[in-house]
């Protein structure tokens, strides 16, 4: 069976919906459906999608100067009932333009290229169920097949505004070109569904930050591309050195809804995006979106990697990040937040969605003859993922100072400086040298104390120092001879300037810790926390 769809009013798009068993039966009910499309944005459904090419399309798009080019070509789709067996009718093939993208996931067409697909390329204001684009992802660099589903339905549930996705099984000219993702296109139809009006959305790749001067960094996929007055008034507000931060944030950022972003990144461990790992190409995957008014709010992307890697809470990335862990409320919002995260993820059960989706995927993964991965190859990825998902609770549960149930019973009676006030630092890396491992760190009464684990006797020197605006400060110093090998604790009394700026806001104290063992060479180890604001000791 083949039916017709364009965005003709609800009649038409009920006759289509009734075919392919999208929406309820009558035109009256799909008329009342907001979205016709959600049928399409669901992780345990898969769609299966034809596309045509012509020969003059395919030469182009095996061009490398016209592979982001869209050219002609025709789409249609039948819904199934989640198995290769249950595939529906499927739409009468439209006009739309289809071309590749990626970029370290990029695939040509003799590979398993990722594609997408333009609906009013050919036909000015043609629409599928609403939508302009389809993105359809070759998760090439997820081998689990599961880190875009899983993380996006994280973000959204924790209020973050963050593309659906569905599966789909695609076909160009006939042949089997495998599993694809379908992530919903961030554009102004997905936009309306988070935002009542939009003044611009940015999208932020390879670096593209809120410096001074980083505006032509941004492409502008949504708005003005010539007015950029709202990004300017961002950037000038970020790059504030004068009055309280988050104050000066207010009037351009909705600063709680980034903190919520940033947070779950954290915890999905998406080291590609904006608050993810530091480094040349950093920040990355990221949209900026302003209202009307120049308000702007963060949306994640790319997310094909996160679910791997249990990086820090912490540590340097985007300029708005540094910038928030920076400032006392905050620093404190961001753990509030990733605390209430927790719970909103936990409430997810994404193991369970993990395992429910892999099945689901499997005879697809086993039709699909561009697969780039094995079976054992897949159900390791899947294993990892999940692992992943169960160990990230207490991961957290630790750099809060909280711990597991248990956990750390070794340290009880013994170490009342690091137990006082367990919550007091957080530690931005975890250093070790071959003759000593730096354990917990804290503040508490004045008192920096730092626990170390040494393989033989030997002398420690402990330094700790801040940045001021007057150059590197002295925090604390302290000297142990430590007489055997084991655990030991390193206490040093915070200097008066110091306990006073730890009084006003949170502190970044840069910790040195020097081993000179017996009859061995020395080694240094240093190690970044951040200090909580505390009363005055």
């Amino acid at each position: 069976m083949i039916v017709r769809l364009l965005d003709l009013g609800p009649k038409a798009v009920a006759s289509l919906a009734l075919c392919l068993g999208l929406v309820a039966t009558s035109a009256t009910a799909v008329a009342q459906t907001p979205d016709p499309a959600a049928p399409l944005f669901e992780p345990e459904a898969v769609a299966a999608i034809e596309l045509t090419l012509p020969g003059a399309s395919i030469a182009a798009l095996e061009d490398p100067g016209k592979w982001e080019q869209y050219q002609d070509g025709t789409f249609s789709l039948a819904i199934t009932d989640g198995t290769p067996a249950g595939v529906g009718g499927s739409s009468a093939p439209i006009d739309v333009g289809i071309r590749l993208k990626g970029e370290a996931s990029f695939k040509t067409l003799a590979g398993k290229a990722a594609f997408k697909v333009k609906f009013n390329h050919s036909v000015k204001g043609q629409k599928f169920l609403g939508l302009k684009t389809l993105t359809l992802n070759n998760m090439v660099q997820d081998p689990s097949m599961l880190h875009e589903a899983l993380s996006y339905e994280a973000f959204r549930a924790a209020g973050v505004a963050a593309p659906r996705t569905g599966y789909a099984y695609v076909r160009v000219n006939g042949d089997d070109y495998g599993l694809y993702l379908n992530v919903e296109t961030i554009d102004d139809v997905a936009l309306l569904r988070w935002f009542e009006a939009t003044g611009h959305l940015y999208e932020g790749a390879y670096g593209a930050d809120v410096r001074p001067g980083g505006a032509a960094a941004f492409e502008v996929d949504e708005g003005d591309e010539e007015d950029l007055e709202d990004l300017e008034a961002l950037i000038a507000a970020a790059n504030q050195e004068a009055g309280d931060w988050s104050d000066g944030m207010a009037g351009v950022a909705d600063l709680s809804q980034m903190i919520r972003m940033w947070a779950v990144e954290r915890y999905v461990g998406q080291w590609d995006g904006y608050a993810g790992v530091e480094g040349d190409l950093s920040p990355n995957n990221f949209y900026l979106h302003s209202d009307p008014a120049g308000v702007f709010s963060m949306l994640p992307w790319g997310t094909d990697q996160a679910l791997t890697s249990a990086f820090p809470f912490e540590g340097n990335a985007g300029l708005l990040f540094d910038r928030c862990l920076a400032d006392a409320s905050c620093a404190t919002a961001y753990e509030d937040a990733l605390i209430e995260i927790a719970g909103v993820i936990a409430e997810l059960d994404l193991d369970t969605r993990a395992a429910a989706i892999s099945a689901l995927l499997s005879p697809w993964q086993q039709l699909d003859p561009r697969l780039e991965y094995a079976a054992p190859e897949i159900a390791a990825a899947v294993e990892a993922t999940r692992a992943f998902i169960a160990a990230r609770p207490g991961e957290l549960a630790g750099w809060l100072g909280r711990g597991e149930e248990g956990e750390g019973d070794e340290d009880k009676g013994e170490d009342p400086a690091v137990e006082a006030a367990p919550a007091a630092a957080r530690e931005i890396d975890s250093p070790q040298a071959a003759g000593m491992r730096l354990g917990r760190s804290s503040v508490a009464d004045g008192i920096l104390a730092t626990r170390l684990d040494l393989s033989r006797p030997g002398r420690v020197v402990k330094r700790a120092t801040i940045a001021t605006a007057a150059g590197v400060a002295q925090a604390c110093v302290s000297r142990t001879e430590v007489r055997a090998a084991g655990g030991a604790t390193l206490r040093c009394q915070l200097s008066a300037e110091v306990r006073r700026r730890l009084h006003a806001r949170w502190l970044r104290l840069k910790v040195e810790i020097a081993f000179s063992p017996h009859g061995a060479s020395p080694e240094t180890v240093t190690r970044t926390i951040l200090a909580r604001r505390s009363p005055l000791a």
